[in-house]
């Protein structure tokens, strides 16, 4: 009896070894791959509240070639003592290099970067790229020829119409669904070169909290369908005078089809508009249960993310908190309302310990259960004087979802790639080397970027990019519902999100021990919908609306020859 309790007791430390042990692990092979960006800060002594936000990173494959490439945003010098520096945009070469292709293509920025979204907003085939920055922002067409075009002026879309200088978040999406993308363009505080630049917190010089500034009003272009842009925001209802948006992020939280606006607010309550379906919103952060954390405090909401997480078919609600007040999970109960569920799904222990920015839900070990990951560093230069336990750069985290309710810290299991400490800001996932499993880009404020390649493991996966024809050609907007093994799951395509930046556009799916799909469904902008049964698993799907599904191969090549 004595040995088989001890024998029991062993196999269950075995059992939960090897739950908390991912075997999946990631390493940073961004210098490997030949990405030598290094974000510059550019402050002068203390940074100030501008020169702490970014940076952001938006990924795309704006080349079409199957391969993902990235978009790093960069500071700027604002104190006259010489030098340079630039955005950089990265081709993915697909043998896992990248080679930096700035200068050739134009899209260098001109001005105090902050964060970048990708979105075809002509629906020519080829995605555009728009970049926030201090001052006015950047709308870059694609050419189709590797080269882009500063198309600002003649579209209308600087985000200087309400007078907001430091401009953040932002998202492409199709708000009233006519098969074009609109675009909202985030404001941050109200912060100049007369304003106060640095303030006494904690006893130590350092960047000011946001309640130092006022607000800025956001704006929502409606796309003409003519290359312009129209501003709609006081019409369509989403206006606010003393806005201090941070991210950004549009989803259908109530499955009524129809995308709804997250604005995260740093220090102000969480704003939630519901599409009215009329080219209006309303705003229901509060009767939804999520502008205000389940104290009933406000939050410095720095991240936005939308997932499933326990597969009951409604998006769920992660924010990113400042440190102390740990980062946020809320659950939604499918009747239009969220309900809190930090505590119970036991991110709040660990996240308090740091200051969460980019990141959110994803599949990391393609079990078909989104795992959370997030980027940390503070804002305070001066923590490490004013606390004891303080840090200026942390480490990032990775918690995995255990299926049973719960995510499981397992950041220290999780490779080399979460063993040092940084600045990190924003993220985006991608699987950059098309193995099937999704890969991790990091923006650090002052440093080098990270990308962290997932190791992969034994689970099966599906990769589909969607392209609209009556819909928008991104397909933003775009719910896929997948059954296999007796599981459900769905993705929807959205844009922006996570902190300043823009995950890859593919809907990604972790299949665990499933071969073979037995259903999937997609329900498109438009109101089309098709259905697929007997997928094979482990492939690069494409598939344009209204026609059939496409293996794109392994390796994901020449993607818009088959459109």
């Amino acid at each position: 009896m004595l040995k088989a309790i001890i024998a029991a007791t062993i196999l269950g430390a075995v059992a939960l070894a090897s739950l908390l042990r991912p075997p999946y692990t990631f390493t940073d092979v961004a210098a490997t791959s030949g990405i030598h960006f290094t974000h510059y800060k550019g402050h002068k002594d203390i940074a100030t509240i501008l020169e702490e936000a970014g940076p952001g990173v938006c990924v795309a494959d704006f080349d079409g070639d199957g391969w993902q490439d990235i978009y790093f945003v960069n500071g700027r010098e604002r104190y006259g003592r010489g030098g340079s520096a630039r955005n950089a945009l990265y081709r993915n070469n697909g043998d896992g290099t990248f080679t930096d292709v700035t200068e050739t293509a134009g899209v260098l920025g001109d001005a105090y970067g902050l964060g970048c979204v990708w979105g075809d907003y002509d629906n020519d085939g080829h995605p555009d790229l728009y970049v926030t920055q201090y001052g006015r922002n950047i709308l870059y067409h694609n050419n189709g020829n590797g080269t882009f075009s500063d198309v600002t002026a003649k579209a209308h879309v600087d985000g200087l119409d309400f007078g907001a200088r430091l401009h953040t978040g932002a998202v492409f999406f199709d708000y009233d669904r006519d098969g074009r993308l609109d675009l909202y363009a985030g404001a941050y505080v109200n912060f100049g070169p007369d304003s106060v630049q640095t303030c006494s917190v904690e006893g130590v010089q350092s960047s000011c909290p946001p309640q130092q500034y006022g607000g800025s009003p956001a704006i929502l272009y409606h796309n003409n369908g003519d290359g312009t842009f129209t501003n709609v925001t006081k019409q369509a209802g989403v206006y606010n005078p003393n806005g201090k948006n941070l991210s950004v992020l549009a989803g259908d939280y109530d499955n009524d089809g129809w995308p709804d606006l997250f604005v995260a607010n740093d220090g102000q309550e969480l704003e939630l508009f519901h599409n009215e379906h009329n080219g209006t919103f309303k705003e229901v952060g509060l009767n939804a249960g999520v502008a205000t954390n389940e104290d009933g405090g406000t939050m410095a909401a720095m991240c936005l993310s939308l997932g499933d997480y326990n597969n009951d078919g409604f998006l769920d609600l992660y924010v990113s908190d400042f440190q102390d007040q740990g980062d946020h999970i809320w659950l939604n109960t499918g009747h239009g309302r969220f309900e809190e569920v930090t505590r119970r799904v036991g991110i709040a222990p660990i996240s308090t310990q740091y200051l969460g920015f980019g990141g959110g839900f994803f599949d990391y070990d393609n079990d078909g259960w989104l795992d959370l990951f997030v980027a940390n560093g503070h804002v305070y230069q001066g923590i490490e004087t004013a606390r004891k336990n303080g840090h200026y750069k942390q480490l990032n985290l990775l918690f995995h979802n255990d299926s049973q309710g719960k995510f499981v810290d397992v950041t220290a299991q999780a490779g080399t790639g979460f063993s040092i400490p940084h600045l990190g800001r924003g993220a985006a996932f991608g699987d950059f080397d098309n193995d099937g499993n999704v890969d991790i880009v990091v923006g650090n404020s002052g440093d080098p970027p990270l990308l962290l390649r997932n190791s992969g493991g034994s689970n099966h996966f599906l990769n589909l990019r969607l392209a609209g024809t009556k819909s928008n050609r991104d397909a933003m907007g775009a719910r896929v519902k997948l059954r296999a093994n007796g599981m459900t799951q769905i993705r929807e395509v959205m844009g922006g999100g996570s902190y300043l930046s823009q995950s890859d556009l593919r809907v990604h799916f972790g299949l665990g021990s499933a071969l073979i799909i037995e259903s999937l469904d997609v329900a498109w902008p438009s109101g089309a919908h098709q259905h697929f049964a007997g997928v094979k698993a482990d492939r690069f799907y494409l598939l344009q609306e209204g026609a059939r599904l496409r293996d794109a191969g392994a390796a994901a090549r020449n993607v818009t020859a088959l459109f």
